[in-house]
């Protein structure tokens, strides 16, 4: 809201410094059109005889009011509507740029910007550019808005169906989509705001920031690249599908998390066991999820034909959960992926082992979607599923087919395993044929600093890559890649000046943040034996170094400059002193810090974990 803070504060210099047009009464006004030209006078006024005495013309001038405007036709510049409990209604004409101390609400017309201290409802009609609110916004019905929708908290309802926003919508509270009626690119939270999906069936908007993300029982929805959030709460029949990074403080269920292996990372506790389904086939092995070391448990998680086993990551962080699996009797499909071409439907068979007959009595065969299921029709009859895609040309969907027992009472015979089939439908856009992931969801980059992300794929041809803004950090050539059991395309993004900006690989996303300068430091941890040295190493991009305060933190350790290398990175000599726990620390005069935690003892091996820690200028 800083953004908004500043706007208002500058509109409200320029309301007192410039002269305006019109000055208005402090009673309820009404802009319409009377002939060729604008009129404001008072809703009493505009009730009787036309008395041309009893109005202003404002054919293409700016406005004021107190208390209360309506604008119902005509052409008017710059509107601005002051008092506490003012309201501004838009219903037709053409206005230029609106500010309202009080609450706004628009059903029609075309309006450049719209800016308020109270609510703002928006029915209908078109705003060229923001819309910015300190309290809640609310889209109800078709409306088309050029730039970004701005507020404490965001209600759009089911009625918004039709309606289009260009730019993003940012909040700090509660962001409420009620069906997805709404085309949007993307949602960012700051986050603490809580996005609220509420009977929403497909893909999401690409999500940035978020506090919390809740599904509730009547939504199935689909990421839209790589998703970090405090909080996932899954409701009782609810979906939640990614096959991009997902990153989580928080998963609680009991709904669906749908994801790719290896893709889920939590940082502090599962709740209420949601259910873990697969995208991808699952094998023995295999890593499922990753958490912080002792956060979480093998048994929080529902999961059928899988047990978790929980092992400990080579740099002792993380808890990695991987399949193990001893079934051998239950389903098995006769397809494991179905291309849909839209046309023709395509009948996927199921044998059980041993034979139904060897069943109890009132054991059934149950197949179900996950995923983009509203892109999918399912029809079945015992072992058999026929299969139909749904949509246009241009649309593209995936989904999972699972097939698995369950008893004369419908509850799942976890004893025998299932089998899964992946459906498609189309062509992605940016798509390079083959399942593409990054190594990183989300960076700070000092500008002129490079970062070189890694597209992970099987593609031969590099995938396309683009900026949403090249004015803030541009992408370059892609490398072919393939080291330390990795194969994909490395991409260098560049800082140019300082913002946000979203770079796009393939229809994944990486949300980039450009500082004015930074230090990147290459260590996160250190152990060596008292009297040992190690050097640590610093990239400092777009500010002097002697605006860097390096210190230690306490006898532990000494610490300092010790030049630079032939790659023309700083050094920094660390000295063990007495035994125990300390840091390095790496501070920028008026912006962030990092520390390099440095542990000595006697008779230690000296080792270490290296990082990319980022401060910003």
């Amino acid at each position: 809201m800083k953004k908004i803070i500043s706007v208002f504060l500058s509109l409200a210099v320029i309301v007192l410094s410039v002269p305006v047009a019109v000055q208005a009464a402090t009673d309820a006004e009404i802009i319409d059109k009377h002939g060729a030209k604008t009129y404001q006078g008072t809703a009493s006024a505009w009730s009787t005889a036309w008395n041309e005495d009893s109005f202003t013309e404002v054919t293409g001038s700016n406005v004021t009011a107190n208390n209360s405007l309506t604008i119902k036709a005509g052409e008017v510049k710059d509107v601005t509507v002051s008092g506490s409990s003012s309201k501004v209604t838009i219903s037709g004409g053409t206005v230029s740029d609106v500010v309202c101390d009080g609450s706004a609400e628009v059903s029609g017309g075309t309006v450049n910007s719209l800016q308020s201290n109270g609510d703002i409802t928006l029915r209908g009609g078109t705003i060229k550019h923001d819309v910015e609110s300190y309290q809640k916004v609310t889209i109800s019905g078709k409306i088309a808005i050029g730039g970004s929708v701005l507020g404490n908290d965001v209600d759009i309802s089911s009625g918004s169906s039709g309606s289009s926003l260009s730019g993003s919508i940012q909040a700090g509270g509660v962001i409420s989509l009620a069906g997805n009626g709404m085309k949007i690119k993307e949602i960012s939270g700051e986050d603490t705001a809580t996005l609220s999906l509420k009977n929403y069936s497909g893909k999401l908007p690409v999500l940035t920031d978020l506090g919390t993300i809740s599904v509730d029982a009547s939504s199935t929805v689909t990421a839209n690249g790589n998703v970090e959030a405090g909080n996932l709460t899954i409701a009782a029949k609810g979906e939640f599908v990614t096959a991009s990074l997902l990153d989580l403080d928080t998963l609680t269920g009991p709904g669906t998390l749908s994801f790719n292996t290896g893709k889920l990372t939590v940082h502090n506790n599962i709740s209420e066991k949601p259910l873990l389904n697969f995208n991808n086939s699952a094998r023995n092995g295999q890593t499922a999820f990753k958490a912080d070391r002792g956060m979480v448990g093998e048994d929080e998680v529902l999961l059928y034909d899988f047990e978790l086993e929980r092992e400990t990551s080579d740099d002792g962080d993380m808890d990695e959960f991987v399949l193990s699996s001893t079934l051998k009797e239950g389903v098995t499909l006769s397809k494991s992926a179905v291309a849909l071409d839209g046309k023709n439907s395509v009948t996927v068979q199921a044998s059980v082992k041993p034979s139904f007959s060897q069943f109890a009595e009132g054991t059934k065969l149950v197949w179900e979607m996950h995923g983009e299921t509203s892109g999918f029709t399912i029809s079945s009859n015992g072992l058999s599923c026929q299969v139909s895609a749904k949509g246009t040309s241009s649309d593209s969907y995936k989904a999972t087919l699972v097939a698995y027992l369950v008893d004369k009472r419908g509850d799942r015979l976890a004893d025998y395993k299932s089998d899964s089939c992946t459906l498609s439908y189309g062509t992605p856009s940016n798509s390079t044929g083959s399942d593409l992931t990054l190594d990183t969801y989300a960076v700070t980059i000092g500008a002129g600093g490079t970062y070189w992300v890694l597209a992970i794929t099987d593609s031969k041809t590099a995938p396309v890559a683009m900026s949403y803004n090249s004015s803030v950090a541009t992408v370059g050539a892609a490398a072919a890649y393939n080291k330390n059991g990795k194969v994909g395309w490395l991409f260098p993004v560049t800082g140019v000046a300082k913002g946000g900006v979203t770079i796009d690989i393939a229809g994944q996303k990486m949300i980039t943040t450009i500082a004015a300068g930074s230090v990147v430091v290459d260590t996160a941890s250190y152990t060596m034996g008292p009297g040992g040295k190690y050097f640590i190493g610093v990239k400092i991009s777009g500010i002097d170094r002697k605006n860097v305060n390096v210190h230690s933190q306490n006898a532990c350790t000494m610490v300092q400059y010790a030049g630079k290398n032939k790659s023309g990175l700083d050094l920094y000599a660390v000295t063990a002193g007495q035994t125990g726990v300390g840091a390095v620390i790496f501070e920028i005069v008026g912006g962030q810090s990092v520390q390099t935690q440095i542990t000595v003892a006697n008779g230690a091996k000296p080792h270490g974990v290296s990082g990319r820690l980022i401060a910003a200028a």
